[in-house]
């Protein structure tokens, strides 16, 4: 009895995952130069998504981290600014291991009859990551990673990449994902009004942490981001 006792505590006392969060996506209010720089106008209408969680506990990560999207007829727009004071990355060729090292992550579900999803990943020295995934269980980077799309990408840092002996201030990235590359779970109906399930996720390795930090804008107790049932959702207005 005192057994059960305990464990059902422990249970009561386990933080309870937060809630998922719903968005929406603007169409852009004028022309976006993917440069890795937030002062274009369309920027100024889309909110900041500021609901990063680490991927075990659901806490609030070390550093802030934002994310914003719009959209225009060709193409879909990421924006992530990253507080980093230790700016690290490993790799620097297409369809690396990205997410050993610092990076920010998007995961893309358009279509919940559809079992095929997006990665894209961008690493601070602006080293691209992109595959396009069958089902979670179809096999993963060994099997899918070969997909390129004409993703656009652009990082602006604030500080030095690879210097750990000073102290950085962080780096944004900005993508353009091109709509034609993902036309098998949207068609050729328009964005207004469809809704996606998303992941946004930051890697964070820094001399100023006692661990690495996994952060997503998704619930992922097991720390499997490719369990799609905690991802957020993105309506197109």
């Amino acid at each position: 009895m005192l057994v059960m006792g305990i464990v059902l505590v422990c249970g009561m006392l386990a933080a309870a995952p937060p809630p998922l969060l719903h968005f929406e996506c603007a169409r852009t209010a004028g022309a976006i130069v993917v440069d890795g720089e937030s002062d274009d106008k369309a920027w100024d209408n889309a909110e900041p998504i500021t609901d990063f969680r680490l991927w075990e506990t659901f806490e609030r990560p070390t550093e802030r981290t934002s994310v914003r999207f719009c959209y225009d007829d060709d193409y879909l727009y990421a924006l992530f600014e990253c507080d980093d004071p230790d700016i690290f990355t490993l790799y620097d060729s297409r369809d690396a291991y990205i997410w050993e090292s610092d990076a920010v992550e998007l995961f893309l579900k358009p279509d919940a009859d559809n079992p095929i999803y997006y990665e894209f990943e961008v690493a601070p020295n602006n080293a691209v990551f992109d595959a396009r995934m069958v089902n979670t269980g179809s096999g993963g980077f060994r099997r899918w990673a070969k997909w390129n799309c004409d993703v656009r990408t652009a990082v602006q840092v604030r500080g030095s990449i690879n210097e750990w002996k000073d102290r950085d201030e962080g780096y944004t990235v900005e993508i353009a994902i091109p709509l034609a590359a993902l036309s098998e779970t949207i068609g050729d109906r328009p964005l207004r009004g469809q809704t996606w399930k998303f992941a946004a996720v930051r890697v964070d390795v820094s001399v100023t942490l006692d661990k690495e930090e996994r952060s997503s804008t998704a619930n992922v107790p097991g720390g499997d981001i490719h369990q799609k049932n905690g991802y957020f959702s993105l309506t197109f207005k």
